[in-house]
């Protein structure tokens, strides 16, 4: 891992940001279009309560704690298909620049992004639905990090799908997060689901943060065990998406599928 190059990957994000000022738009936009459009609906159970906390506030919270998921899920994949729309993937790869180096850079600028816009929205759930970051408390740390790995986690996912199968994967870019989020228990409880839908709620990391996230808000504390478990699922994909994703590049690398996708 050569970090001047990671660097460099990074230096790249950044004059590209300055000269196309539609990249900040993107940055900003989404978390508050999502702010506002679940915060209205939120609105509508303000009077409700469960277990003397405002559903309001654990609404937000979920609204909150996804948005590090849906943004994290885009970044890998967004900046891939970027490359290749500039018709720039080749040229980047023709240099000494690995692929980990460039997942790195994009990991970086990712965050960056991420701090933005969370910033962002927590200022404005405060501002506009009276929303304090306390009401989750320390647990957010834990849980922004564990749900944005996993969200990086399916982006390198879907890129290994589309250094292995071109264009014709695009559409999971944006749908990975649409799949995922009825499975994930961020406004209702695991029990709620049926049956065949809790198991495949209980094999994803984001189903635990979830549930201690409710646990947390209306006083139940935090369910160790269960952390546990979602930092060792969230381990044991990111190590397989990483694998997937060295395969799919080297297989693209020697069957012309880097030229064909470019």
């Amino acid at each position: 891992m050569n970090w001047m190059r990671v660097g460099a990957i990074i230096q790249k994000f950044w004059y590209s940001t300055r000269r196309d000022t539609f990249r900040l738009f993107d940055i900003f936009f989404w978390p508050v279009i999502e702010l506002f459009i679940w915060g209205i609906f939120s609105i509508f159970l303000s009077k409700s309560q469960v277990d003397g906390v405002n559903l309001v506030t654990m609404l937000l919270g979920g609204i909150v704690l996804w948005s590090f998921f849906t943004r994290a899920s885009k970044d890998i994949s967004l900046s891939m298909i970027d490359e290749l729309w500039s018709r720039n993937f080749i040229n980047l790869f023709s240099t000494p620049v690995t692929m980990g180096e460039y997942v790195v850079g994009t990991i970086f600028v990712g965050c960056m992004k991420l701090i933005v816009s969370m910033i962002l929205m927590f200022f404005l759930a405060y501002v506009f639905y009276g929303f304090h970051i306390s009401s989750i408390g320390f647990y957010i740390i834990p849980s922004a990090i564990g749900i944005t790995v996993f969200g990086w986690t399916l982006s390198m996912f879907v890129q290994a799908c589309f250094l292995r199968y071109g264009h014709t994967v695009e559409v999971f870019i944006w749908a990975i997060a649409a799949l995922v989020q009825p499975f994930s228990c961020i406004f209702y409880p695991l029990s709620a689901l049926p049956g065949w839908a809790q198991t495949i709620a209980r094999l994803l990391p984001t189903t635990y943060f979830f549930e201690n996230m409710r646990n947390q808000m209306t006083g139940h504390g935090i369910r160790v065990g269960e952390l546990a478990l979602a930092f060792g699922l969230n381990f044991f994909y990111l190590m397989l998406a990483i694998l997937f994703l060295n395969r799919s590049f080297d297989h693209a690398r020697k069957n012309g599928n880097l030229v064909k996708n470019n």
